[in-house]
């Protein structure tokens, strides 16, 4: 069976030839200096040979005059050696691992949205999240059943400290309402549940909201993460923004995992990005997956029996398509699959009294009424209450199914045709899909020696742009 990369191997180091990306392309192409032309993998530092001085201007493609004197007469013969290297579609990951998890776009910086001094229990330890051991041991599941199927890819991006120095932890109002809803879901429901461990959790919102969303679910579920990309600046998906919300919540996760028994209930964590459309060929670095999932038996043998997909709100109808396969076959083998809108977790409506700016602490609530853990438990009847909760209950037994505000979707998971259907690796009961053609790949050019020359911008038939490869 395959499984994705074991996460105590050790890292691949970093790169020790990073991909030249200064000015200097014809027909849309930026080139590598030759190795070693001035130190190892390029010591900026030194003066800017003459590659890296020419303007835009100085390049005419087709291969006429180049430049100016001798130097248009010296890199003419570069320039169509290079050319005649052949292009080469490659993985884009294993690209970023071989040449830099920003490849292309050296110059770029990340986008610094929302970025915190501080992490969600106010202190500057996210600082050490930063090493990507620290981070691991932070999100590893602490559980046999689980480690299996944790994918530490993203978290191995650490190990580049182009990247490092880019990052810090990452609050918005959207991962605020995430995690008060995956905090609801853990305290007044799964503390509730008298079997949380028959039921494991598919989250599948935006990453930093995945993140935000697992961090209140901390406290009662094992948390394993899927993502098997690098962040890049020009990425289709926007990884960068994962990771960083993983920086925020590190130190929080991590003490409430350490507290769980090895037996509670799993959540896994995707990243409804993973399958953002690739809309410009020219400026995007198409750094997209697809999620790895246990199959039916591996949760069979923990003794799960139902699946709860978490999505953001009812406006999504089935599942995203690289997991259909996997559903489907869930529901034909006899476990439960039901859908559960994020935003079906609503706050309270404001007590009569209350004045308007006070600061309190919202607490979120299935349908948005303190009655929601009732409802829930017969909306979702995979889990049983506790005696316990029945009892300090009373309005439990009373309930009338016709008094809830909010009711399941209707949702079964159903066959249907995708660009990953029939990609799935090891057999019926494999982990994990082969991808189609053209998704999550680059194109570039390769010499002889198997050394990166040019990066292509896209697919639409043309060589990355001057200064930067991708989106000059």
């Amino acid at each position: 069976m395959s499984y994705p990369n074991d996460p105590n191997q050790p890292p691949q180091g970093p790169p020790n030839n990073q991909q030249f990306s200064g000015p200097g392309g014809v027909g849309r192409v930026n080139y590598a200096p030759p190795e070693n032309q001035y130190g190892q993998g390029g010591n900026f530092g030194a003066p800017k040979p003459w590659w890296q001085k020419i303007s835009r201007r100085g390049w005419i493609i087709g291969g006429a005059a180049v430049g100016l004197g001798t130097i248009g007469a010296c890199t003419t013969g570069l320039v169509l050696l290079m050319k005649d290297d052949p292009e080469v579609d490659k993985d884009s990951l294993e690209l970023q691992k071989a040449h830099g998890w920003n490849i292309g776009a050296e110059t770029k910086q990340l986008p610094t949205n929302n970025q915190q001094t501080m992490d969600s229990l106010k202190t500057e330890n996210w600082k050490k999240y930063l090493d990507q051991n620290a981070m691991l041991t932070a999100f590893q599941p602490k559980s046999s059943v689980w480690m299996p199927f944790f994918v530490p890819t993203l978290i191995q991006s650490l190990q580049y400290d182009t990247l490092r120095t880019q990052l810090k932890p990452v609050y918005s109002a959207d991962m605020e309402e995430s995690y008060l809803r995956g905090q609801a879901v853990a305290r007044d429901l799964l503390s509730n549940a008298e079997n949380p461990g028959e039921t494991t959790l598919v989250v599948d919102l935006a990453g930093r909201n995945s993140i935000a969303f697992g961090a209140g679910l901390s406290e009662q579920c094992r948390l394993v993460t899927t993502f098997d990309n690098y962040p890049h600046p020009l990425g289709v998906t926007p990884s960068h923004e994962t990771l960083a919300a993983m920086l925020y919540y590190a130190s929080e996760i991590e003490a409430n995992q350490a507290k769980l028994p090895e037996k509670a209930p799993a959540a896994f964590l995707l990243d409804s990005s993973r399958l953002n459309e690739y809309k410009d060929a020219d400026n995007q670095f198409d750094n997209r997956y697809l999620v790895k999932i246990p199959p039916v038996q591996k949760f069979k043998e923990a003794g799960v029996k139902n699946v709860i997909y978490v999505i953001p709100d009812r406006t999504r109808k089935e599942e995203l398509d690289d997991i259909n396969e996997d559903f489907v076959d869930y529901k034909k083998q006899g476990l439960n699959v039901a859908m559960l809108p994020a935003n079906d977790f609503q706050p309270a409506p404001a007590q009569p009294g209350t004045t308007p700016g006070t600061a309190t602490t919202r607490h979120y609530y299935y349908g948005g009424s303190p009655y929601g853990s009732v409802w829930f438990f017969y909306a979702y009847p995979f889990y049983r209450p506790s005696p316990v909760f029945v009892t300090r209950t009373p309005y439990y037994r009373s309930y009338s199914p016709t008094t809830a505000t909010v009711r399941p979707p209707s949702y079964t998971p159903a066959p249907r045709p995708t660009m990953f259907a029939g990609s799935r690796t090891g057999g019926a009961s494999g982990v994990g899909r082969s991808r189609p053609s053209g998704f999550g790949r680059s194109t570039v050019r390769m010499n002889s020696s198997g050394r990166v020359t040019g990066t292509r911008a896209g697919r639409s038939g043309s060589f990355g742009r001057s200064s930067g490869f991708f989106g000059g």
